[in-house]
């Protein structure tokens, strides 16, 4: 399914829902990983975001949005209902949600790969709340700047802006570690 298709009205059938959840599954679980920091938390939450999503699709309606406006807004909410419970919050860096290289670094290396994400992740945790948001739409569920404005209630052209010196500052603490 194209990113820029807007999904239908009514899942009407299972071969639709599965399209939706095909398409999406891999960026809302990127998403929701990069907010939690815990694979298995975000596998959970990812599943019951598509429950939602399956049980809730009538009231979709793309007057008001875009689908993926509305998913992510389901998916927000469900980590927000997550730390609600659980009463902590937690961050991660733009890298470490990544999945793990095939070919596997000599230890030297995943050592050295370990420290800069860690220092990554500490330099991320220092950024405001809305700035780690806006970090978790952009490199988590890898979202156009658009889709993100619509998300945070601005427009693309600020996202635009606001990613680039996030990125800036977050190269300067980067370039402390290399120091």
């Amino acid at each position: 399914m194209d990113k820029t298709t807007d999904m239908p009205t009514v899942i009407d059938d299972a071969v639709t829902f599965e399209a939706v959840y095909d398409r999406y599954f891999d960026p809302v679980f990127r998403f929701v990983t990069y907010r939690t920091g815990n694979r298995e938390v975000a596998k959970d939450l990812t599943a019951d975001i598509f429950l939602k999503v399956y049980r809730k699709f009538s009231a979709y309606d793309p007057k008001k949005g875009s689908f993926e406006v509305w998913l992510y807004t389901i998916a927000g909410n469900q980590v927000k209902d997550y730390y609600r419970r659980k009463n902590r919050f937690q961050w991660l860096p733009i890298t470490a949600a990544n999945d793990v290289a095939e070919d596997e670094p000599a230890a030297e290396e995943q050592v050295e790969n370990k420290e800069e994400i860690a220092f990554l992740r500490r330099a991320v945790k220092k950024l405001k709340p809305r700035d780690q948001l806006l970090v978790s739409y952009k490199f988590g569920a890898e979202l156009s700047n658009q889709t993100i404005a619509e998300l945070m209630d601005t427009n693309a052209n600020h996202v635009g802006v606001m990613i680039h010196r996030l990125l800036n500052q977050l190269r300067k603490e980067m370039e402390a570690y290399y120091e």
